[in-house]
């Protein structure tokens, strides 16, 4: 069982013990656990390359994602529409085979001008821990469900992500030569959240991020080269949570 399983089943086992065994209260801490898709926009990629140069690839165009995660906060007794919480998120926005035009000096050219040039397909791994604000309207609100029995909110916060970049086959670089960069971005969103169990809600969420990383691996030659590119990320989240 993977590591990121094994948080998952935890987390359901620990909302699933909230809701049955929780009385509501005023005091409002609150678990999440999500799944959804996540869409990166398309980007150029930027190589510095120590042999060839300076190449830019336009309009990279990112996979469709799966994107998880689960998240952990509290709203403020005094201020009840205010929380905060600290989010893990993950999702695989992987580069496909494709054709882009490539500006500058590609690796795999003797020459240097535009050309159309197959880019070849990468593996993308980004995990992202956050830390939000939260601010919500609480509606419908009764003596089982003090929060609103409909509360929409929005979100936001800056966020840590490790991203690790893999080619996969591609004639640029060495394949499986992957490398790993930490990087600071941020995050916001908005969603509904609907009580429908005691302690238990469902919701729905949108959100975006943005990072930008610099990948060091090595081109087809064993050359050291730098991959820079951004990842604007747009993401559908469905999920279960608990409020005690």
């Amino acid at each position: 069982m993977t590591t990121v399983t094994k948080l998952g089943t935890a987390a359901l086992l620990g909302i699933a013990c909230l809701v049955l065994g929780t009385k509501p209260c005023s005091a409002e801490w609150f678990g999440d656990v999500y799944v959804g898709a996540s869409l990166t926009d398309k980007h150029d990629v930027t190589v510095h390359d120590r042999a060839a140069g300076l190449a830019t690839y336009r309009d990279v165009e990112f996979d469709t994602a799966l994107a998880y995660g689960l998240r952990f906060g509290r709203y403020l007794d005094s201020v009840p529409f205010l929380g905060f919480g600290v989010d893990y998120f993950n999702f695989m926005p992987n580069i496909g085979p494709q054709s882009v035009r490539v500006d500058g000096c590609p690796i795999s050219r003797d020459s240097c001008g535009t050309n159309k040039i197959g880019f070849g397909s990468y593996d993308l791994t980004s995990q992202a821990l956050s830390f939000d604000i939260f601010l919500r309207l609480p509606l419908l609100k009764t003596e089982a469900a003090p929060w609103g029995r409909v509360t929409p909110y929005v979100l936001g916060g800056p966020s840590v992500f490790i991203t690790t970049l893999s080619p996969r086959n591609t004639r640029l670089f060495r394949n499986f030569d992957d490398d790993t960069d930490v990087a600071f971005g941020y995050k916001g969103g908005a969603g509904l959240a609907i009580s429908v169990y005691k302690n238990l809600v469902v919701f729905g969420e949108y959100r975006f991020t943005h990072v930008a990383h610099d990948f060091a691996i090595r081109d087809i030659n064993a050359l050291k080269a730098t991959v820079h590119t951004d990842l604007d990320s747009h993401t559908g989240l469905v999920g279960l949570g608990a409020r005690w």
